[in-house]
């Protein structure tokens, strides 16, 4: 039953992490001549950030070994446990390696011509779901490779 829960909760989180935006940005043009300046923000999913795409893969190799840990039975349910933890591991990892990358590349500021063109971003509510989720799901895949051992 402990299983079931923390996968069902790993997949809700799994879920908001895709749906909800990894990063903000803020887009400022001001321009000195007296013309409108331009004032634009907005959010970036996972899978728009670079190298993000290696999270959302990671994601799905999880959900598939879960499902494997659940469905299988004696020495393949561990193994699909045991890399079930590693690639938990290894998504979280990326998922905080995502989060800096988003922050070190957060502030740059254009002078263009008569324009002066600022860029801002910072983390968005997406990422403590993105980190989260992996090892809740690996987790819960394992404590499911448990049920159906036979001691």
């Amino acid at each position: 039953m402990g299983g079931g829960v923390l996968v069902a909760a790993g997949f809700v989180l799994a879920l908001l992490a895709l749906a909800i935006p990894w990063a903000r940005y803020r887009l400022a043009v001001d321009v000195p001549a007296g013309e409108a300046a331009l004032d634009e923000s907005g959010g970036i999913a996972v899978f728009q950030l670079e190298r993000g795409w290696w999270y959302v893969l990671a994601l799905f190799a999880l959900l598939g070994l879960v499902a494997g840990a659940a469905t299988a039975t004696g020495g393949a349910a561990r193994g699909a446990a045991v890399a079930g933890l590693a690639v938990g591991v290894t998504g979280m990892l990326v998922a905080n390696l995502l989060s800096n990358h988003v922050v070190g590349a957060s502030v740059d500021t254009i002078t263009s011509g008569l324009a002066m063109i600022d860029v801002r971003a910072t983390r968005g509510p997406g990422i403590g779901y993105g980190v989260a989720a992996p090892i809740v799901l690996a987790l819960g895949g394992a404590l499911l490779s448990v049920r159906t051992q036979r001691f």
